[in-house]
């Protein structure tokens, strides 16, 4: 008698539903660079050492901020040294999480300087994405800048239509990705055995927000990859028409402390970069760093 043996259709779908899971699940570690993790990156310091250096720089900033009003000399004073405690930890000792990003931030902002303020905190946003403090510092720390570059009202629409990019963070959109792959497996399994409308429905539903998940931490990948941000630390700085200083001006006034941008080429001494308006110019490359630079 010719024909298929009993469960061999079954067994077939099995296998591609493998198959194309094992395909799928590759696709999903080439996307984990992109959502930042808490790391050690295997500096040359202890962790005895680390753990020293992070309460010397947690300490001398509270003492700041209790002098700040009494002393603000000393005050400044303490504060620089938990900068260079803090600071310590991250390049030699390979550290990379929100909570001392966010204490760097903080210090920084005590001291005045809103562009390694506002570098810190975003730097610190990476790991902490819905932390409301974090947000209101930021923010404010952005209100004090002398330059008031705006988004362009189509960059804004944008960002409004794909709120779910945008408003979500990476960490989360991972997170709802990966359950929502879970669950078109689940179903896909039920099928095999069940086959109902609401289990079609079910899968169609958990294979539309994969899709929405998986490109949107693609895209974002790309984005940090080909268009990493940054934020001018200068005080001030001319910005420029080419990358040399003989090049015009590109603007009658210059670029301040906090200034966000996009990087768009690396010429050893310049920058290439767009601002949030759209606006490219080419500043000094000492000038600013980037928000992630590890």
């Amino acid at each position: 008698m010719n024909g298929e043996r009993p469960g061999s259709n079954i067994r077939s779908a099995g296998f591609l539903k493998a198959r194309s899971f094992v395909i799928v699940f590759f696709s999903i570690l080439l996307l984990l660079p992109a959502v930042p993790a808490a790391a050690y990156a295997g500096g040359s310091l202890s962790a005895e050492e680390i753990g020293s250096y992070m309460r010397e720089g947690e300490e001398a900033f509270r003492k700041g901020m209790e002098l700040d009003v009494s002393d603000p000399a000393g005050a400044r004073d303490h504060y620089n040294k938990a900068i260079l405690n803090f600071e310590l930890v991250i390049r030699e000792g390979g550290v990379r999480n929100g909570r001392l990003f966010y204490n760097t931030g903080n210090a920084w902002f005590r001291l005045g300087d809103l562009g390694k303020a506002i570098l810190y905190y975003k730097r610190a946003g990476l790991y902490r994405p819905n932390d409301e403090n974090l947000r209101q510092n930021l923010e404010y720390a952005r209100s004090r800048r002398i330059n008031r570059v705006e988004a362009t009202e189509k960059e804004k629409v944008f960002k409004t239509l794909f709120f779910l990019h945008y408003d979500i963070s990476s960490r989360v959109r991972l997170i709802i990705f990966m359950i929502s792959f879970a669950m078109i497996w689940i179903a896909a399994t039920l099928r095999l055995f069940f086959d109902r409308s609401w289990v079609r429905t079910f899968i169609i539903f958990f294979v539309s927000v994969s899709a929405i998940f998986m490109i949107s931490l693609g895209v974002e990948k790309i984005s940090r990859s080909r268009r990493p941000a940054g934020v001018i630390v200068s005080s001030e700085v001319t910005a420029r028409k080419g990358d040399a200083g003989t090049y015009q001006q590109s603007f009658t006034e210059p670029l301040y402390s906090g200034t966000e941008f996009i990087l768009l080429e690396n010429r050893t001494d310049w920058l290439y970069i767009e601002l949030e308006d759209g606006a490219r110019c080419w500043i000094p490359s000492g000038a600013g760093e980037l928000v992630i630079d590890w």
